[in-house]
């Protein structure tokens, strides 16, 4: 799926005051849910690799599915081994790419320099300024999942979830935004179909 809607597009103008996470900064998360209205009783999920295409065996894809898995286990499902049995079954995609340049920075530095002496005094002074700061890429971020039940693959919930920020600087930022993508899916679970909504 492509990301390069003006809603991503729009984070450019807004990632000067968006939140920063291990030196990745990250603009809101634009989300939306859909589901069939009914309730959806918790149960076990396994992880369908299959229908998420090639790249499941990735360390970066374990990371997508470890934030989701942690949710789903947060609000009572459980999580089961590769190729055991169980109720539901979990689709997890994740999709990058540029989507604009923004600038990092700039860093200001200002100095002011003086002198005096000789008879009756005397004062010089000289104010310097310095602006820094760099262009990185601004990447869009998109998550998609899906629930089925097993039994007859029907999709009992689908969520969405994307942003636009600078790409994380280490693991442990890549996991944290991992985490926030998941965690604005499935806050209030499930969520009002078909809605559009914005995390900070």
């Amino acid at each position: 799926m492509r990301i390069a809607s003006i809603a991503v597009l729009a984070a450019t103008a807004t990632l000067a005051s968006a939140c920063t996470m291990g030196g990745a900064r990250t603009g809101p998360v634009e989300v939306i849910r859909y589901h069939l209205g009914e309730p959806i009783a918790p149960g076990t999920f396994g992880i369908d690799r299959d229908a998420a295409g090639p790249g499941t065996m990735s360390s970066d894809y374990g990371m997508q599915v470890d934030a989701v898995a942690a949710e789903l286990s947060r609000i009572g499902f459980t999580r089961v081994p590769d190729g055991a049995g169980s109720l539901y079954l979990l689709e997890v995609t994740m999709d990058r790419q540029q989507v604009g340049t923004t600038r990092v920075g700039p860093q200001i530095g200002l100095g002011l320099g003086g002198v005096s002496g000789g008879r009756g005094g005397g004062v010089g002074g000289g104010l310097s300024t310095q602006l820094g700061g760099s262009t990185r890429a601004l990447i869009g971020n998109e998550m998609t999942v899906k629930l089925r039940r097993r039994t007859d693959q029907t999709v009992v919930w689908e969520g969405n979830a994307r942003t636009a920020g600078t790409a994380p600087a280490d693991v442990g930022a890549a996991q944290a935004q991992a985490g926030r993508l998941a965690n604005a899916l499935f806050r209030d679970f499930p969520g009002q179909s078909g809605f559009t909504t914005t995390v900070p």
